[in-house]
């Protein structure tokens, strides 16, 4: 299955989570690309099978950068598949959501749960656990796409 992972990280997290898990997708013999966000990337994806969303969150929300390139995000999207990532530091986050919102408008189908990993800090490190929810996500994911 092809795969297209679009992020932003501003410390880092985020790239590391997204690089980790692109890895393990393609153990699993996934075609996946990887795309930082920006408005230029997003008027010029190519198709895929599955378009994985990952945003850190900033005091508590969405960054208005990646609000911003999801919102013109220009591909002909209904019916197209995505899953969502996010780092965090404050558990009260709702960047999920707000991106989950406009991915709906645009009337893309949501295939897995949200992958959310916490931080210890701006710059890391990573919860102890995140390793056992980015492979079970992957799995998740890959169960989803042969579903459908």
């Amino acid at each position: 299955m092809k795969i297209s992972i679009l992020y932003a990280s501003w410390f880092g997290n985020g790239s590391k989570v997204v690089k980790e898990l692109a890895d393990i997708l393609k153990a699993k013999n996934q075609d996946v690309t990887l795309y930082r966000v920006n408005e230029k990337i997003m008027d010029n994806l190519p198709f895929a099978d599955l378009y994985i969303f990952s945003t850190p969150t900033r005091k508590f929300a969405l960054p208005y950068e990646m609000e911003k390139s999801v919102e013109n995000f220009s591909l002909n999207s209904e019916g197209s598949k995505y899953a969502l990532i996010t780092t965090y530091l404050d558990p009260r986050t709702i960047a999920l959501k707000k991106l989950e919102s406009i991915l709906e408008k645009k009337k893309m189908v949501k295939m897995v749960d949200d992958l959310k990993i916490r931080v210890k800090g701006l710059k890391g490190v990573l919860e102890e656990n995140y390793k056992v929810k980015m492979n079970k996500f992957a799995e998740d994911i890959i169960n989803n796409l042969l579903e459908h």
